[in-house]
């Protein structure tokens, strides 16, 4: 299989004009050659084969070969919102979530939040989904949104939130007083939201605004699962895994 490149942009005149990032893996990560075959996709659902027509230190130029719609999408839209850990777990995190098909990510504000997640912060979170989606073979970028507080995720109606919380059941990954797993039924293309606090867990004050706009609590065990943890437990279970089919 031909190793795959972000583009966002259409071809113009059967070309494709590789810079920046993408282009400094390809010619000094990869050391493709002239001739070398690529494959390209805009992360909206098209793949395109191209081939290597010319080469500068920083800028790659392909031939449009053929051109492909490919849906690798899951058959639930699962959305996380979750208030995100630093550094590597961060980074994990977000390719886990890539990789398991979540449709979208909320990074949420909440009183015990440790990480800030101010625009650049998105900005390189944005790179990180682009880097797992070329991996793992997605073609369809998991969307990122500015940051929430957990008032504007009880707010439904937000517009930011609108495109994956029409209709989706609304879970919240919390330890205490909650029902098991095996208490939740979905239909095999019914939505599902999750919201997973931060460490030490959501306050008393954040959990019941929650449950009163109708998300319900849940467990995945009997131990405490950390943020990264949580979230990719809920992104199988309620993704690829299909509970309740």
């Amino acid at each position: 299989m031909s190793y795959r490149f972000f583009h966002a942009q259409p071809p113009v005149d059967a070309q494709f004009t590789l810079a920046g990032d993408q282009a400094h893996h390809a010619i000094n990560v990869m050391r493709y050659q002239v001739g070398d075959q690529i494959v390209i996709f805009d992360g909206r659902g098209t793949e395109h084969d191209a081939e290597i027509e010319l080469l500068s230190k920083k800028q790659l130029t392909a031939r449009l070969l053929g051109t492909r719609t490919l849906d690798r999408s899951l058959a639930r839209r699962v959305t996380i919102a979750a208030s995100l850990p630093k550094g590597d777990r961060q980074k994990f995190l977000i390719e886990k979530l890539v990789e398991l098909g979540v449709d979208q990510l909320l990074p949420l504000a909440t009183t015990r939040s440790v990480a800030e997640v101010k625009p650049k912060v998105i900005a390189r979170i944005e790179k990180q989904v682009i880097e797992a989606s070329k991996q793992c073979g997605r073609n369809f970028l998991m969307q990122v949104a500015p940051p929430i507080s957990v008032s504007q995720l009880c707010n439904t109606g937000c517009e930011d939130l609108a495109a994956g919380m029409e209709d989706a059941v609304k879970l919240l990954a919390h330890p205490y007083d909650s029902q098991s797993l095996s208490e939740i039924s979905l239909a095999p293309d019914q939505p599902v939201a999750i919201a997973v606090g931060p460490e030490g867990g959501f306050t008393d004050d954040e959990v019941a605004r929650l449950v009163d706009d109708g998300w319900q609590p849940i467990s995945f065990g009997p131990t405490i699962l950390r943020i990264e943890t949580a979230a990719i437990a809920a992104a199988t279970i309620f993704g690829i895994g299909n509970t309740g089919n």
